[in-house]
């Protein structure tokens, strides 16, 4: 049987297509599907076409019947080749703990800025998974948003949806909070690396401070990215943890870099790799390139909470030090560097950011004294050739 279909002009660049499912068996009714598309009439043709022939190969999905639940578990199984494991693995908890259970049975034709307003005024007055009383906080409202539109736009995209009802929301998002931001001193970080130099911690500890690397990426680095005679580094590969294992990455926004060691560093690491290969050799393991620089005494990977949870559990011992963030001691890094000085063109290239942009909103704080300081250092040039200009005439 040749379906067939209708167009009709809504407005200009807008158009409404109808067409039948056939019967429905349970009613005995012909089932219409209206439909809107942005375009030309040529566009909205060659869409109905589209739709017609999915009908008849039974490949059609009937928007009127599928519910929000359906789309996001489908649009999560798309993202599953799109992201990695990890934001994956974050998409889903989303998923489960909050758009699922608030607006998953609404059909998702249906879904309207006035559903998912409620959702949003619900997570600002409760719904934390903790149970303590209180709203989720404004970075986690702003994250399910994300989340939430992407899923829609892609439904957009696949012409499921004629409008995406979250774009409502774009200008009324909650404000973050920027937090101060914790750091320690060289003075405190020379007191931190003292305490635990006994400890296997010390060596992931001494190269967030000496080079500003995250956690992944300290915990993936091999010797054969070290080059102690010129006193250098390459980051290339992250270790990341899910819940299904382990697994090696490229580092974050994939930047590969090479950092400059300082010279307390190099001399460290000399003895790391030393007193490793001592280690390993007594376990009957030969140390080579690709010996990891901070793993396991047998040299199998050290997981990254598991550092988490060493680190924490030490530097809590340590007396009249903040209780700052195995994460911070890269912020510590990016701080003391320019505090001294150093162009944040470097610090953005030592640290891996996308952007020099992103270096300077994260240090805003240390942004601010270089500013006086460049006051006074103008103030100083100038002052003296004013006062001469001055004092001739």
């Amino acid at each position: 049987m040749r379906r067939t279909g209708h167009i009709r002009q809504r407005s200009a660049g807008s158009w409404e297509l109808r067409y039948s499912l056939g019967t429905d068996p349970a009613t005995g009714r012909r089932r219409i599907i209206t439909t809107t598309l942005s375009g030309d009439r040529k566009a909205a043709e060659r869409e109905l076409r589209r739709l017609l022939r999915a009908v008849d190969t039974g490949e059609h999905v009937d928007p009127t019947r599928l519910t929000v639940r359906a789309w996001l578990v489908n649009w999560l199984e798309i993202m599953r080749q799109e992201v990695s494991p990890k934001s994956h693995e974050r998409y889903a908890e989303i998923m489960a703990n909050f758009l699922i259970p608030a607006l998953g049975n609404l059909p998702l034709t249906k879904l309207a800025p006035i559903h998912i307003q409620k959702a949003y005024n619900d997570w600002a007055t409760g719904g934390r998974r903790d149970g303590k009383v209180g709203g989720l906080s404004p970075r986690t409202r702003r994250h399910i948003h994300r989340i939430l539109r992407s899923a829609l736009t892609r439904a957009v995209e696949q012409q499921v949806l004629a409008r995406n009802p979250a774009d409502a929301f774009k200008k009324r998002l909650p404000a973050i909070e920027q937090r101060a931001m914790t750091t320690l001193t060289a003075d405190q970080s020379a007191c931190l690396l003292a305490a635990i130099a006994h400890t296997r911690i010390y060596w992931p500890v001494l190269l967030a401070l000496a080079t500003g690397m995250r956690r992944g990426e300290i915990l993936a680095l091999r010797w054969k990215n070290v080059d102690l005679e010129r006193g250098t580094l390459r980051v290339l590969e992250s270790l990341e943890q899910t819940k299904t294992g382990l697994r090696f990455k490229g580092p974050k926004s994939n930047r590969h870099r090479a950092i400059t060691l300082p010279a307390f560093a190099v001399e460290e690491l000399r003895r790391l790799k030393r007193e490793q290969a001592e280690e390993l050799l007594a376990l009957g393991i030969r140390q080579s390139g690709e010996t990891l620089a901070c793993g396991r005494a047998d040299g199998q990977l050290l997981q990254p909470q598991s550092l988490t949870h060493q680190y924490t559990r030490l530097i809590g011992r340590v007396k009249d030090l903040p209780r700052v963030r195995f994460h911070d001691l890269r912020h510590s890094h990016a701080t003391q560097l320019l505090k001294d000085g150093v162009h944040p063109k470097i610090a953005q290239e030592r640290l891996g950011h996308a952007s020099i942009t992103t270096t300077l909103d994260l240090y805003s704080h240390v942004t601010d004294t270089m500013q006086s300081d460049a006051a006074e250092r103008l103030d100083a040039a100038f002052r003296p050739a004013i006062a001469r200009v001055l004092g001739s005439k």
